[in-house]
């Protein structure tokens, strides 16, 4: 068995916990010192997206693409086209994903992000062209209920218009019956 460690020595490690903590917390941060306005832009976008900021993370984008385009504007196009192709972002909209991608490979020739924009312009042409069948088909399907509906009402028409050439053929009937042993005495 061991010896009970005293508490006086329990603090000692908890000192140097603590202060193991405060250095790397310190030194986490100096680095935020030594970078460059542009590379806060980008931490700060990035860290707002990744909170679901996305209008802070869109305006830090639009900032970064409109002051430093040279350095980061490929990169700023291409975090603003998956923003809007992101189905958690209540922006999102497909076109102006496809157009963003678009412009990246037209400004950019030469950027990192040229093959991945290639992807996603193939994906977002094919889903924007699907959600377009979709929306036909859906319209056609409405319009097919419309017609099913009026069908139906004039079925319901019908049938009380038969019901009351019934009724009036029943009333002819029993008059004719009524009729007939008076005619007959």
């Amino acid at each position: 068995m061991g010896r009970k460690h005293s508490r006086q020595r329990q603090h000692v490690f908890l000192f140097i916990a603590c202060c193991l903590s405060i250095w790397l917390v310190g030194a986490g941060c100096t680095h935020l010192h030594h970078l460059g306005e542009e590379e806060k832009l980008v931490l700060q976008a990035k860290s707002s997206f990744s909170k679901s900021d996305f209008a802070t993370s869109m305006t830090y984008w639009r900032e970064i693409l409109e002051r430093f385009p040279d350095t980061q504007g490929d990169q700023a196009l291409y975090a603003m086209g998956l923003a809007y192709a992101f189905p958690e972002y209540p922006d999102a909209n497909y076109e102006t994903s496809l157009n963003l991608f678009k412009m990246l490979i037209k400004e950019y020739p030469e950027s990192v992000y040229i093959t991945q924009s290639k992807i996603w312009i193939s994906i977002l042409e094919r889903t924007i062209e699907k959600e377009k069948e979709v929306e036909e088909k859906n319209r056609k399907a409405e319009l097919l209920e419309n017609q099913l509906k009026a069908e139906d009402k004039k079925i319901r028409q019908l049938l009380n218009q038969i019901k009351r050439l019934k009724e009036i053929d029943l009333g002819i009937e029993e008059k004719k019956r009524k009729s007939l042993p008076e005619s007959g005495q």
